[in-house]
């Protein structure tokens, strides 16, 4: 009968530890799965985000150039058609911006926070909202770069993607370029 009862616990027992360890093993692969389904999701909306900047601040650089606050090889008018343009690369840009609220940490909704600054400031200089010149242009370019840097650092690092970011050109126009 001892032996018996022994017999049964053992295989209670087995039966309860092969349960829990089952569930550990199902709760940290759902968890796994859970993890990569978002970093795919903030993946991609870091990407759309960087790519509708990258829209607003052509869009701006090519309207600032007809002023001539920058060097553009392609400057352009301020048509409707251009600043409808513009207008819709804004609108990209806001709305790529939204995923961004739910998904990113707080350290790189900052980053996004600064780098939309940044952009809105070309954006007012390229429209002739705010006076400037050449040299402000380039000051407000260089805190659109700084931000974006930070932004591409910030959304790096939330990911823990290894390396860094492919670095700036130092000036411009580059060096095989002939000035003047």
């Amino acid at each position: 009968m001892a032996n018996e009862l022994s017999t049964l616990i053992g295989v209670v027992l087995g039966a309860v530890l092969s349960y829990l360890v089952g569930m550990l093993n199902d709760r940290t692969r759902w968890r796994r799965e859970h993890g990569a389904r978002w970093d795919g999701l903030l993946l991609q909306a870091y990407s759309d985000y960087g790519q509708a900047i990258k829209e607003c601040v052509v869009a701006y650089q090519r309207l600032a150039a007809h002023q001539g606050l920058t060097e553009d090889p392609t400057p352009v008018e301020p048509t409707n058609d251009a600043l409808e343009q513009a207008a819709q690369a804004e609108t990209k840009r806001a709305a790529m911006t939204e995923p961004l609220r739910l998904l990113a940490d707080p350290t790189t909704a900052a980053a996004v926070r600064s780098l939309n600054d940044a952009v809105w400031h070309l954006e007012w200089m390229a429209r002739g909202r705010l006076t400037g010149d050449a040299a402000t242009w380039d000051q407000a370019y260089r805190e659109y770069r700084t931000a974006r840097q930070t932004f591409y650092d910030k959304a790096r690092a939330s990911l823990q993607v290894p390396g860094g970011v492919i670095a700036e050109r130092a000036s411009w126009p580059p060096s095989w370029r002939a000035s003047g």
